[in-house]
């Protein structure tokens, strides 16, 4: 488990990249440009992942890069705690799906990241503002399917715990200016804001 520095290395090669967001009444939102916000920042901290164990040390450190004593700062600590817990889990259990789109890994399970397949997790902090974001190299989702999460998370369709979509559904809640952009079968970003004085 490392913490880096630098640009991430994606290929240069042309992709169709599908990049939206979603506005604060659930709509899915068309980006006409790829929205990353931290990957050509040299000031970002980066860590990359090598197993799901380190979850809980990537979360520890992101912590120890937000300093202050006040509430508000706690309360910032809080909320990237449990954002950067549900974007670490999405990357570890829900992206990985085989050609059926089944998950191929049981939540909370312990595995180490197959051949070929990276989960980097960012942020940023100016003082006022938190950015994270989380890339995973499967590239599975899609406007319709987040928009379908959305739905019946609103709707309580599932009272299941572990519900589909139910991480993605906290980060929407939560992080403001939620955004995903997905290079298909390839790369899905996904990240937002915190602010330090506010919940949303």
């Amino acid at each position: 488990m490392t913490e880096k520095t630098g640009v991430l290395h994606v290929s240069n090669a042309p992709r169709p990249v599908n990049s939206f967001a979603i506005a604060r009444t659930g709509e899915v939102v068309c980006l006409t440009q790829t929205k990353t916000l931290l990957r050509d920042s040299p000031c970002r901290h980066r860590w990359e992942l090598s197993s799901s164990q380190e979850k809980e040390w990537v979360i520890s450190q992101l912590e120890q890069s937000l300093p202050g004593d006040g509430e508000a700062h706690v309360f910032l600590r809080q909320r990237a705690a449990l954002m950067a817990d549900e974007m670490l889990e999405n990357a570890l259990f829900a992206a990985p799906r085989d050609s059926h789109g089944k998950p191929i890994y049981r939540k909370g399970e312990k595995r180490v990241l197959l051949p070929g397949e990276c989960i980097t997790f960012c942020s940023l902090y100016d003082g006022h503002t938190l950015a994270l974001e989380v890339t995973d190299t499967w590239g599975r989702l899609t406007s319709e399917t987040v928009r379908a999460f959305l739905d019946m998370n609103l709707a309580g369709e599932d009272t299941k715990e572990h519900r589909s979509g139910r991480g993605l559904y906290f980060m929407w809640c939560f992080l403001k200016d939620f955004y995903l952009s997905v290079v298909p079968g390839v790369e899905t970003t996904i990240g937002g804001l915190l602010q330090l004085n506010t919940a949303r």
